[in-house]
Formats: structure tokens, C-alpha cells, sequence
């Protein structure tokens, strides 16, 4: 089952992969990066106003909230957008 959130995420990467992500305060350590891809965004999702951008880089990835927890894929992404000093990076997709 895939569920979709769009939230945001602290993200921990090292040499353009992912290390390990923090959500809803619980650190995730990333096993193995599956694949990864850049796509259009939905400009018309985006709030009134909201600077627009147009592409994200998106990383599917194998991660693990702990030893004795199962692991899950997870679809993070990071918008390319040029202006940005700091890259906002967004929990898009869980796969149980």
C-alpha cells in the first residue's frame, strides 16, 4: 500500500546520498537508495503566492526507524529551485 503525505523532512546526506532523514521527530537510517528520478511538480498544489518551481529531484529509498523496527520504502524529495540557500526537502510517498 502507498500513502502519500507531502510533509517535511530534515534530511542527512553525504556526497549527494541520502544518509538518513528525520520525520515526525523519529530518525530513519536509509539502507539503500533504490532508485532515483526528477520529475515535474504540480504548480497548481502549491499555495497562492508560493514561489513556483518547477522540478524535484526524488530519491526512493530503503530505511529503518530502529533494529527491532521493519524497514519501508519512502520517496523523498528535494526542489531544484536556484534561489534557495537551503534545499526543502519533503516526505512524499510511504510503501508499506
Amino acid at each position: 500500500m502507498v500513502r502519500r503525505y507531502e510533509e517535511p523532512v530534515d534530511v542527512q546526506a553525504r556526497d549527494e546520498s541520502l544518509a538518513a532523514f528525520i520525520w515526525r521527530g523519529r530518525l530513519y537510517a536509509v539502507r539503500h537508495v533504490v532508485d532515483r528520478w526528477t520529475e515535474r511538480r504540480s504548480w497548481w498544489h502549491d499555495p497562492v503566492g508560493a514561489p513556483r518551481v518547477g522540478e524535484r529531484v526524488v530519491w526512493r529509498v530503503e530505511a529503518t526507524a530502529g533494529r527491532l523496527a521493519g524497514t519501508g520504502i519512502y520517496d523523498i524529495g528535494r526542489d531544484t529551485d536556484a534561489e534557495a540557500s537551503r534545499p526543502t526537502w519533503t516526505l512524499l510517498r510511504v510503501q508499506d
